[in-house]
């Protein structure tokens, strides 16, 4: 798709994550159902907010497939695919945490091609389409380029995935000695936006599914930030380990995950 119509598709997505972010607010204790995995849930919400965007995306763009969180195939569609994430966060949800955000990307042959993703609390949105540059509620944005020593990580824990227990706490150790701070929020979506509005200076997570960071993929490469996967590239098909970040504290993450033996 040309960049043009990339820009006024990224309008209309903007406005159904809107809209699907009223939706969300508007369900009051919303029942909770546990899936397979530790601490792992869904609620009624994030069930209904996938129903909504998937009919909606479709009326926009019909010849796009889906994969999204909820989904009953893992299989990434060929061509041009909507990834979403109904509620990035659903624990911090849950609970009132107001750290969670709709994400949905747009891929087409392994390339991100476009990223909204909504904090349907505090109403910030960041938005992406390739080549088009990043924004925050319609305000460019950019990457940090912070010094290590003042630098913050922000990382995933991979809360699914406990056999990573260990390699993950050790790469954030490794970082942590030569870095400012550290963070841990509970959103991977909105950890990897705030990558790209200069907020963070880097995000780790040893395994993370394609609707995480299919969205903020988008938006921190047009942000002038980096994101990495591996020696394969970034993987829209598969869980995978994500480094992202901008600076100085970009290789460190790379240095750390890769002496840990995460790629």
């Amino acid at each position: 798709m040309e960049k043009a119509a990339l820009q006024q598709l990224a309008l209309q997505v903007e406005q159904i994550a809107r809209k699907d972010g009223e939706l969300i607010r508007a369900i009051k204790r919303p029942e909770v159902f546990t899936k397979e995995g530790h601490a792992n849930f869904v609620t009624e919400a994030d069930l209904a907010s996938q129903g909504f965007l998937m009919e909606e995306l479709h009326k926009i763009l019909p010849e796009a497939g889906f994969l999204a969180e909820e989904g009953e195939s893992g299989k990434l569609p060929e061509g041009l695919c909507f990834i979403i994430d109904p509620i990035d966060g659903t624990a911090n949800f849950m609970r009132g945490c107001r750290r969670s955000a709709i994400s949905i990307g747009l891929v087409s042959r392994g390339e991100g091609l476009l990223g909204v993703v909504l904090n349907f609390d505090s109403g910030e949105l960041f938005s992406a389409v390739k080549d088009g540059g990043a924004f925050l509620n319609g305000r460019p944005i950019h990457a940090a380029d912070t010094s290590l020593s003042e630098s913050l990580l922000v990382f995933g824990s991979s809360p699914y995935y406990r056999e990573l227990l260990d390699p993950t706490f050790a790469v954030v150790k490794k970082v942590f000695s030569q870095c400012g701070d550290i963070r841990r929020s509970g959103s991977a979506a909105l950890d990897l936006c705030d990558v790209a509005a200069g907020r963070f200076d880097g995000f780790f997570e040893a395994r993370l599914s394609p609707w995480d960071y299919a969205a903020s993929s988008v938006i921190i490469r047009e942000a002038g930030g980096q994101i990495f996967s591996g020696r394969m590239g970034l993987s829209y098909e598969r869980p995978c380990p994500i480094c992202a970040g901008s600076g100085a504290l970009f290789p460190k993450i790379l240095e750390a995950a890769e002496s840990e033996g995460i790629f």
